[in-house]
Formats: C-alpha cells, sequence, structure tokens
C-alpha cells in the first residue's frame, strides 16, 4: 500500500468529498513540499490533516501551531529566552521546542498573523533555518501545511509579506464541495450518523438532507460542519422528549442551527412537504419493487397460458394501482414509466398465452 492510497483509505472511513485532498497531502508529504489548504470554514480541513498525518508519522513528529492576531515571533520561535535578556540583554529563542525541531508543522490560520511574523517565517523557510542575530538553529521540518480560510488571492492583498509567503506554498488546494445538494448531505449522514449519540435517525437522514440543501440555496451553503450539529440537535431533541426514535416534531429545533435559523417561521411547513416528498418517494420505491416482482414471474412462466394469464392479470392491476398511486411532481415521470413498463408487459403476457394455447 503506497502513501496515497493509505491516506486515502484513512480518511475515506470518516470524510466524504476527500479524494483530492488524500491526493494533495500524499504529494506533499512524498515530495517534501510546503502546502497551503484554503477554503470555507467547517469542511474538515484540520480535521483530515490531522488523521492524514497521525497515520504516517509519529506524534512527536508533529507540531501544530494556531496563529491570530496576538501571534508573535518569539511563539512562532519556541517562546523567549528571559534569562539571556536579563543576564546577558540578547534576544535568544528556545527554538528546539518550536516547529523548526518537528518534521511536520501545521499552521491553522497561517495568514491570521501579523505581516512581522509572516516576514519571519517566510525568511526562515526560504533560508530552512532559524536567523536571528547571532543564533542560528537548522530547520529540521520536511512539510509545513498552512490551514486557512482566506483566498490566496485575498491574501496577496494583505501586502508583500502575505504575498511572498504564498509562494513558499508551491501546492494549494481549495477545500470545498463541488455541490450542495440534498443528496451530498444525505451521504454525509450516513458516513457520520451513526457515530453519533442519540436517538434512532428513523428515517428521517433524507429530510433533513432536503431542509440543510434548502437553506444552501444561498451565496453561503450550510456547511458540512454546521450540517452535522444539525443532524447532532434532532437525535438530541427526540432524547429530551424521552423517545429513542427521532419524529417530525424534532426537526423544528433546526431553527436554533446558525443557517437554519431563516427557516424558523415556516419550519413546520417545509417539514410537512418534506416527509411528504419522502414518503411518496418510499411509495414509489415500493411500487417499482411490486412491478419488479411481476416481470421475475412473467420470466419464470415460460410457455404456461395459465401462469402467463395469471400475470398479465397482476399487471393489469398494477396500471391502475400505479396510476392512483399519490405522489409528488418530482416522480410523476417514474409513475409514468411503471405504468408503460406494465401496460406492455401485460399485453406480451396475454399474446404469449394465445400463442401457447392449442385451439
Amino acid at each position: 500500500m503506497n502513501l496515497y492510497q493509505k491516506i486515502h483509505g484513512v480518511l475515506g472511513a470518516d470524510f466524504i468529498r476527500h479524494e483530492e485532498i488524500a491526493r494533495i497531502l500524499a504529494l506533499a508529504l512524498e515530495s517534501g513540499k510546503n502546502i497551503l489548504l484554503w477554503g470555507p470554514g467547517g469542511h474538515g480541513k484540520s480535521e483530515m490533516v490531522a488523521a492524514a498525518l497521525k497515520a504516517v508519522a509519529a506524534e512527536d513528529e508533529i507540531f501544530v501551531q494556531s496563529f491570530g492576531e496576538g501571534m508573535d515571533e518569539a511563539t512562532l520561535w519556541g517562546g523567549l529566552d528571559f534569562a539571556a535578556l536579563e543576564q546577558d540583554k540578547v534576544l535568544r529563542y528556545f527554538p528546539e521546542q518550536s516547529f523548526l525541531a518537528r518534521s511536520y508543522a501545521v499552521f491553522e490560520e497561517i495568514f491570521d498573523a501579523p505581516a512581522s511574523v509572516l516576514l519571519a517565517l517566510k525568511d526562515t523557510l526560504t533560508a530552512r533555518r532559524l536567523r536571528k542575530g547571532a543564533q542560528q538553529f537548522p530547520m529540521a521540518t520536511r512539510v509545513v501545511i498552512g490551514i486557512t480560510n482566506r483566498d490566496p488571492e485575498e491574501i496577496a492583498d494583505l501586502g508583500p509579506a502575505a504575498a511572498a509567503l504564498i509562494e513558499r506554498f508551491p501546492l494549494q488546494l481549495k477545500v470545498s464541495w463541488p455541490s450542495y445538494s440534498a443528496r451530498d448531505y444525505l451521504e454525509l449522514f450516513r458516513k457520520v450518523g451513526p457515530r453519533l449519540s442519540g436517538a434512532d435517525l428513523n428515517g428521517t437522514q433524507g429530510v433533513l438532507a432536503e431542509l440543510v440543501a434548502k437553506a444552501s440555496e444561498g451565496d453561503t451553503p450550510i456547511s458540512p460542519r454546521s450540517a452535522i450539529y444539525a443532524l447532532g440537535v434532532v437525535k438530541a431533541a427526540a432524547s429530551l422528549r424521552g423517545d429513542s426514535m427521532v419524529h417530525k416534531e424534532d426537526l423544528v429545533d433546526l431553527r436554533f442551527i446558525d443557517g437554519l435559523e431563516g427557516l424558523a417561521e415556516n419550519i413546520r411547513q417545509e417539514l410537512e412537504a418534506a416527509f411528504e416528498r419522502a414518503a411518496a418517494e418510499g411509495r414509489i420505491v415500493e411500487a417499482e419493487r411490486k412491478l419488479q416482482q411481476f416481470l421475475d414471474e412473467f420470466q419464470a412462466a415460460g410457455g404456461s397460458p395459465i401462469k402467463l394469464l395469471q400475470v398479465a392479470r397482476r399487471l393489469v392491476a398494477f396500471v391502475d394501482e400505479a396510476a392512483n398511486l399519490k405522489i409528488t411532481d418530482g416522480l410523476a415521470e417514474r409513475r409514468k414509466q411503471l405504468r408503460e413498463t406494465a401496460s406492455a408487459k401485460a399485453a406480451e403476457a396475454q399474446n404469449l398465452a394465445l400463442a401457447n394455447t392449442r385451439i
């Protein structure tokens, strides 16, 4: 198993839409090139990096540093040596306690740091050593993984220090989903749902996925993280009622999830419509299963006129049954296909029965 296969397998156990990040992480670790992962929050950038590194490196080889406005050079280089400052009046650091002594460094929200820190980091990545006056310390870090919610083009506008630092990250990937449809969220729920505590979802994943997708139709889609929060909330709501199963009323509490509060006023109407669509889908699936059973009987009838006529009678009755099937607008074509298939097969069965009957 090569490096990519190992990372892909590890991420696939807990995440969806992980293929590209698995690939770029494998390329970075194999080539020793720095990598920048960027994109909207809540898509699992940090979690996937942590899982991948844990799978391929020892814990003491990994260094994680959170950047921000309070970040300074002393923190970047492992802390200030106050004894040296007091006694010798010189600035010295403890680089052996910094990322410089580790094989892999993960910098969270890297571009939220002040420009002075970014400039110092750029110098070190370029020289591959700390160079602060008389203090020199070689950089043992093979790969630096920068994580940010900001677009690289936006980062470049922060100033020359940020722009120059971006160039030290030759591998870059925007981490987001190509689409935010109900199908995407449903795939996510099926992946993570079994690991969440609380009440059984009781078949409501599809309804919840539809509601989240509807809320994602604007400029800012619901992040996977928020979608998982929503999943946890409805499970908790059922538990608060003392029920082991999630029911329709539990989804009303979705109004407390960031991004879903806009559904608060009409969420009950949305829920009614979503549950009706889910029920209609279930009826269509059951009808398709039933038709397939009749088609299997048709195949098994062979040349028996009696069996063929029996199947034909069932298919004719099924045509009327399908015509009265209660559905929603999006399922009309599937119902039409059921009726046409059943009608055609009924006629075929009758003709075969007649052809195999001696007069």
